[in-house]
């Protein structure tokens, strides 16, 4: 488990290089947090408002606040 939690943090830094575990942890739940969100919405929406939608949720809880890339599989 901490190989996976090293590797996925390693390529959480690529675009995040000053983030820590506590952003990584807040991220992905974050991204839960709007996986869930979108199972109550009654359609779809467009691709650039689901873009701007994740960075906002992921980022409320994270120290160093700044624009995520990294989507987890």
């Amino acid at each position: 488990m901490v190989n996976l939690s090293h590797y996925l943090l390693a390529q959480f830094r690529q675009n995040n290089r000053s983030s820590g575990i506590v952003d990584f942890k807040a991220y992905c739940r974050g991204f839960g947090y709007f996986r869930e969100m979108l199972k109550m919405l009654p359609g779809q929406l467009e691709p650039i408002l689901l873009g701007q939608i994740v960075a906002k949720i992921t980022s409320l809880v994270r120290i160093d606040n700044v624009c995520t890339s990294v989507e987890p599989s």
